[in-house]
Protein backbone atom coordinates (compact mmCIF):
# COMPACT_ATOMS: atom_id res chain seq x y z
CA UNK A 1 0.00 0.00 0.00
CA UNK A 2 1.42 2.93 -1.24
CA UNK A 3 -0.19 6.56 0.71
CA UNK A 4 0.53 9.73 -1.22
CA UNK A 5 0.97 11.90 2.84
CA UNK A 6 -2.93 11.35 2.55
CA UNK A 7 -4.78 13.70 5.43
CA UNK A 8 -7.55 11.22 6.02
CA UNK A 9 -7.41 7.98 8.36
CA UNK A 10 -5.79 5.75 5.49
CA UNK A 11 -2.48 5.20 7.28
CA UNK A 12 -4.90 3.98 10.04
CA UNK A 13 -6.17 1.60 7.65
CA UNK A 14 -3.12 0.64 5.90
CA UNK A 15 -1.33 -0.36 9.11
CA UNK A 16 -4.33 -2.36 10.45
CA UNK A 17 -4.13 -4.29 7.18
CA UNK A 18 -0.13 -4.53 7.78
CA UNK A 19 -0.48 -6.13 11.10
CA UNK A 20 -3.18 -8.54 10.39
CA UNK A 21 -1.58 -9.91 7.06
CA UNK A 22 2.01 -10.80 6.32
CA UNK A 23 1.98 -10.27 2.73
CA UNK A 24 0.71 -6.27 3.32
CA UNK A 25 3.26 -3.46 3.43
CA UNK A 26 3.22 0.27 3.83
CA UNK A 27 4.82 2.87 2.15
CA UNK A 28 3.83 6.77 3.08
CA UNK A 29 5.09 9.46 1.03
CA UNK A 30 6.40 11.99 3.39
CA UNK A 31 4.95 14.69 1.30
CA UNK A 32 2.73 14.59 -1.57
CA UNK A 33 4.54 13.77 -4.66
CA UNK A 34 4.86 15.75 -8.02
CA UNK A 35 3.58 12.68 -10.19
CA UNK A 36 2.23 10.11 -7.83
CA UNK A 37 1.95 7.25 -10.96
CA UNK A 38 6.05 7.79 -10.96
CA UNK A 39 6.13 7.89 -7.47
CA UNK A 40 4.66 4.56 -7.37
CA UNK A 41 6.87 3.06 -10.48
CA UNK A 42 9.76 2.80 -8.00
CA UNK A 43 7.86 0.68 -5.86
CA UNK A 44 7.45 -1.51 -8.44
CA UNK A 45 11.01 -3.45 -8.90
CA UNK A 46 10.49 -4.46 -5.01
CA UNK A 47 7.31 -6.53 -6.21
CA UNK A 48 8.21 -10.22 -6.50
CA UNK A 49 4.86 -11.67 -7.89
CA UNK A 50 4.23 -12.71 -11.81
CA UNK A 51 1.71 -10.10 -12.29
CA UNK A 52 0.43 -7.24 -10.85
CA UNK A 53 -2.79 -5.49 -10.00
CA UNK A 54 -3.51 -2.17 -9.29
CA UNK A 55 -6.23 -0.74 -7.23
CA UNK A 56 -6.71 3.22 -6.01
CA UNK A 57 -8.14 3.52 -3.03
CA UNK A 58 -11.80 3.68 -4.03
CA UNK A 59 -12.26 0.59 -6.10
CA UNK A 60 -12.61 -2.39 -4.81
CA UNK A 61 -11.06 -5.97 -6.40
CA UNK A 62 -13.52 -8.97 -6.63
CA UNK A 63 -13.54 -12.49 -6.01
CA UNK A 64 -11.33 -14.94 -8.39
CA UNK A 65 -9.48 -12.78 -9.97
CA UNK A 66 -5.97 -14.18 -8.42
CA UNK A 67 -7.36 -17.58 -9.04
CA UNK A 68 -7.89 -15.84 -13.12
CA UNK A 69 -4.81 -14.70 -13.04
CA UNK A 70 -2.83 -17.76 -11.90
CA UNK A 71 -4.89 -19.87 -14.83
CA UNK A 72 -3.06 -17.53 -16.82
CA UNK A 73 0.57 -17.23 -16.36
CA UNK A 74 2.17 -16.87 -19.36
CA UNK A 75 -0.18 -13.47 -20.40
CA UNK A 76 1.48 -9.91 -21.01
CA UNK A 77 -1.89 -8.66 -19.19
CA UNK A 78 -5.32 -9.80 -18.43
CA UNK A 79 -8.52 -7.98 -18.97
CA UNK A 80 -11.34 -8.57 -16.99
CA UNK A 81 -15.09 -7.15 -16.80
CA UNK A 82 -15.79 -4.26 -14.37
CA UNK A 83 -18.42 -2.80 -12.89
CA UNK A 84 -18.80 0.79 -12.59
CA UNK A 85 -20.14 2.86 -9.47
CA UNK A 86 -20.96 6.35 -8.38
CA UNK A 87 -19.65 6.93 -4.70
CA UNK A 88 -21.22 5.30 -2.08
CA UNK A 89 -23.65 3.53 -4.40
CA UNK A 90 -24.19 -0.19 -5.67
CA UNK A 91 -23.27 -0.43 -9.21
CA UNK A 92 -25.35 0.72 -11.75
CA UNK A 93 -23.44 -0.60 -15.04
CA UNK A 94 -20.79 -3.29 -16.36
CA UNK A 95 -17.95 -2.25 -18.81
CA UNK A 96 -17.48 -6.10 -20.45
CA UNK A 97 -14.20 -7.18 -22.53
CA UNK A 98 -15.53 -9.81 -23.52
CA UNK A 99 -19.13 -12.15 -24.62
CA UNK A 100 -20.09 -13.13 -20.98
CA UNK A 101 -19.59 -16.71 -22.19
CA UNK A 102 -16.83 -16.67 -24.19
CA UNK A 103 -12.88 -16.16 -22.80
CA UNK A 104 -10.76 -14.72 -25.60
CA UNK A 105 -7.00 -15.06 -25.91
CA UNK A 106 -5.66 -13.04 -28.28
CA UNK A 107 -2.21 -12.61 -30.06
CA UNK A 108 -0.64 -9.40 -30.46
CA UNK A 109 -1.30 -8.45 -33.69
CA UNK A 110 -5.45 -9.79 -33.18
CA UNK A 111 -5.25 -7.61 -30.62
CA UNK A 112 -3.57 -5.03 -33.03
CA UNK A 113 -6.72 -5.60 -35.31
CA UNK A 114 -9.33 -5.08 -32.34
CA UNK A 115 -8.14 -1.64 -31.51
CA UNK A 116 -8.58 -0.75 -34.95
CA UNK A 117 -11.89 -1.99 -35.06
CA UNK A 118 -14.92 -0.41 -33.45
CA UNK A 119 -14.94 -2.23 -30.53
CA UNK A 120 -15.34 -0.30 -27.33
CA UNK A 121 -12.01 0.52 -25.17
CA UNK A 122 -12.02 -1.92 -22.49
CA UNK A 123 -7.89 -2.37 -22.17
CA UNK A 124 -7.40 -0.40 -18.97
CA UNK A 125 -5.74 -1.40 -15.81
CA UNK A 126 -9.33 -1.50 -14.10
CA UNK A 127 -9.33 -5.02 -12.45
CA UNK A 128 -6.59 -6.26 -14.88
CA UNK A 129 -3.51 -8.06 -14.01
CA UNK A 130 0.17 -6.90 -16.25
CA UNK A 131 2.71 -9.61 -16.45
CA UNK A 132 5.62 -7.99 -13.58
CA UNK A 133 8.09 -7.58 -16.67
CA UNK A 134 5.51 -5.82 -18.95
CA UNK A 135 4.66 -3.60 -15.90
CA UNK A 136 8.42 -2.99 -15.33
CA UNK A 137 9.13 -2.27 -19.62
CA UNK A 138 6.14 0.46 -19.21
CA UNK A 139 8.12 1.72 -16.48
CA UNK A 140 11.26 2.39 -18.67
CA UNK A 141 8.99 3.66 -21.45
CA UNK A 142 8.10 6.28 -18.64
CA UNK A 143 4.38 5.39 -19.18
CA UNK A 144 3.47 7.46 -15.89
CA UNK A 145 4.36 10.65 -17.96
CA UNK A 146 0.93 9.90 -19.87
CA UNK A 147 -0.89 11.40 -16.34
CA UNK A 148 -4.56 10.19 -16.35
CA UNK A 149 -3.84 7.71 -19.50
CA UNK A 150 -1.53 5.99 -18.20
CA UNK A 151 -3.46 3.09 -17.56
CA UNK A 152 -5.59 2.70 -20.57
CA UNK A 153 -2.92 3.77 -23.05
CA UNK A 154 0.02 1.67 -20.85
CA UNK A 155 -2.05 -1.57 -20.77
CA UNK A 156 -3.32 -1.27 -24.23
CA UNK A 157 0.24 -0.86 -25.88
CA UNK A 158 1.11 -3.75 -23.86
CA UNK A 159 -1.52 -5.98 -25.01
CA UNK A 160 -0.95 -4.70 -28.83
CA UNK A 161 2.78 -5.93 -28.16
CA UNK A 162 2.55 -8.72 -26.20
CA UNK A 163 -1.14 -10.25 -26.36
CA UNK A 164 -4.01 -10.38 -24.46
CA UNK A 165 -6.50 -12.69 -21.99
CA UNK A 166 -10.12 -11.16 -22.07
CA UNK A 167 -11.73 -12.77 -19.56
CA UNK A 168 -15.40 -12.10 -18.76
CA UNK A 169 -15.98 -11.72 -15.03
CA UNK A 170 -15.75 -8.79 -13.38
CA UNK A 171 -12.32 -7.75 -11.83
CA UNK A 172 -13.41 -4.75 -9.71
CA UNK A 173 -15.85 -2.70 -8.85
CA UNK A 174 -14.70 1.32 -10.56
CA UNK A 175 -15.65 4.38 -8.83
CA UNK A 176 -17.04 7.06 -10.80
CA UNK A 177 -16.30 10.51 -9.21
CA UNK A 178 -16.14 13.83 -11.49
CA UNK A 179 -13.87 14.83 -8.56
CA UNK A 180 -11.80 11.28 -9.00
CA UNK A 181 -8.24 10.23 -10.43
CA UNK A 182 -7.97 11.79 -13.88
CA UNK A 183 -11.36 13.29 -14.74
CA UNK A 184 -10.34 16.41 -14.15
CA UNK A 185 -7.50 15.71 -15.30
CA UNK A 186 -8.51 15.01 -18.76
CA UNK A 187 -10.13 18.26 -19.23
CA UNK A 188 -8.35 20.65 -17.29
CA UNK A 189 -5.39 22.93 -17.80
CA UNK A 190 -3.01 20.13 -18.07
CA UNK A 191 -5.14 18.21 -20.47
CA UNK A 192 -3.13 19.06 -23.71
CA UNK A 193 0.12 18.54 -22.09
CA UNK A 194 -0.56 14.66 -21.05
CA UNK A 195 -2.41 14.36 -25.01
CA UNK A 196 1.33 15.08 -26.01
CA UNK A 197 3.39 12.78 -23.40
CA UNK A 198 0.14 10.34 -24.72
CA UNK A 199 1.68 10.63 -28.72
CA UNK A 200 4.97 10.31 -27.23
CA UNK A 201 4.71 7.42 -25.40
CA UNK A 202 3.40 5.46 -28.22
CA UNK A 203 6.36 6.27 -30.69
CA UNK A 204 8.68 5.37 -27.87
CA UNK A 205 6.88 2.35 -27.88
CA UNK A 206 7.25 1.72 -31.68
CA UNK A 207 2.95 1.17 -31.91
CA UNK A 208 2.22 1.07 -35.97
CA UNK A 209 0.87 4.68 -36.33
CA UNK A 210 -2.66 3.37 -37.41
CA UNK A 211 -3.31 1.50 -34.40
CA UNK A 212 -1.29 4.28 -32.73
CA UNK A 213 -4.54 7.12 -33.88
CA UNK A 214 -7.59 4.58 -33.29
CA UNK A 215 -6.13 3.78 -29.86
CA UNK A 216 -6.10 7.79 -28.72
CA UNK A 217 -9.44 8.28 -30.66
CA UNK A 218 -10.65 5.74 -28.48
CA UNK A 219 -9.03 7.19 -25.87
CA UNK A 220 -10.13 10.91 -26.63
CA UNK A 221 -6.36 11.91 -27.36
CA UNK A 222 -6.49 14.69 -29.75
CA UNK A 223 -3.30 16.82 -29.19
Amino acid sequence: MIDDASTDDSMAVADAAAMTHDCVWVQRNAEKAQCWEQKAAEEFSLLGGSHVVSLSADDELMPGVVQSVMRHRQAAVIFHDYYCRKPGKWPHGIVRCAEPSQQVTLPALFVRERLLSDALPVETGIGSAIRHDWLMRLCELEYWRMGPWADAVGYAVVAALGGAVYVPQPGAIFTEDDAGYGEKSRTGPDASRYMVEVWAFLKRAEVPPDVAAALCAKRGVHA
